[in-house]
């Protein structure tokens, strides 16, 4: 089975987060994908089928497990299909639909050059689950002090958060002790699956910046540089705390693959329209 690796979400041309990338012409089973996609072994691997004009049929494998939606393996798969000429942009833009286990989602590509620049896509109405009020376990998971816990100058707990994938949303007091975490990965799994989310995705504010980090060891990923759906939580999260609106997030400083996620809140009569988006490159088609 043919595929092709791209990085996504890269930073100035580097970084980003590996996704395969196949497109479906022929039948395929559950079975074969998932095989696939742990032979493959990236975070997650994308299977595209195009249905109608813009509308493409797309599924999301990580090693172990399919997933509802995956922000970067969706940037991955359309900036692949604008550079091999699947999709075709129309006055240096397209726009189309992804149908997913997580509903029908917008896509938008822009060129540069006519060639493709950025991909940007909606994600899930946001779904607020409540917050973690356990700080000490949280703490032992990631071998922290539970007061480290926090953001300094705002009040805001560890948080569920689903715009496509549930995901538990901890500050960190600062960039500094977020990129010097050295999690326990079977507690983080514990609690994962005891709070029924995909992982922890943790974030501190330095500045104007936010910078993340996201552990998901529960379904086989135990720490990726760039995750789309869990930023386009968090954005929720901060717009709706009166924190800030959009940003470029940065992610993967402590993997040496620094990447920048962009992500925007739209808020219409509190109704959320969530936006991720970024840059990718095409790392190499395997025969």
């Amino acid at each position: 089975m043919e595929y092709a690796h791209l990085k996504a979400f890269t930073y100035n041309g580097t970084g980003g987060n590996s996704a395969g990338v196949v497109i479906v012409e022929d039948r395929i089973s559950d079975e074969e994908m998932q095989a696939k996609a742990t032979e493959i072994g990236f975070s997650e691997t994308a299977y595209i089928k195009k249905l109608n004009g813009d509308k493409f049929a797309v599924r999301f494998f990580s090693p172990t497990c399919e997933v509802d939606l995956c922000g970067h393996a969706t940037i991955a798969s359309f900036y692949y299909m604008a550079l091999k000429g699947i999709i075709k942009p129309f006055e240096g833009k397209w726009n189309g639909l992804q149908t997913t286990k997580a509903g029908n989602l917008n896509v938008e590509v822009t060129y540069k050059d006519k060639q493709p620049d950025s991909v940007c896509m909606q994600q899930s109405q946001p779904e607020d689950y409540g917050v973690v009020k356990d700080l000490k376990d949280l703490g032992e998971s990631l071998n922290l002090p539970s007061d480290y816990i926090q953001l300094p100058d705002y009040d805001i707990l560890p948080t569920i958060v689903s715009t496509g994938l549930r995901d538990l949303l901890i500050p960190i007091q600062s960039r500094e002790i977020l990129n010097s975490i050295n999690p326990d990965f079977n507690k983080i799994t514990q609690i994962s699956l005891l709070n029924q989310v995909v992982g922890y995705h943790l974030y501190a504010i330095e500045g104007d910046t936010i910078y993340t980090r996201n552990f998901a060891p529960s379904i086989g990923i135990n720490e990726e540089c760039a995750t789309g759906t869990a930023n386009g939580a968090l954005i929720y999260l901060l717009s709706k705390k009166g924190i800030t609106d959009e940003s470029d997030i940065i992610q993967g400083e402590a993997m040496g693959e620094k990447s920048m996620v962009y992500t925007k809140a739209i808020n219409i009569m509190n109704k959320y329209i969530i936006k991720v988006g970024g840059s990718a490159s095409l790392i190499k088609e395997v025969k």
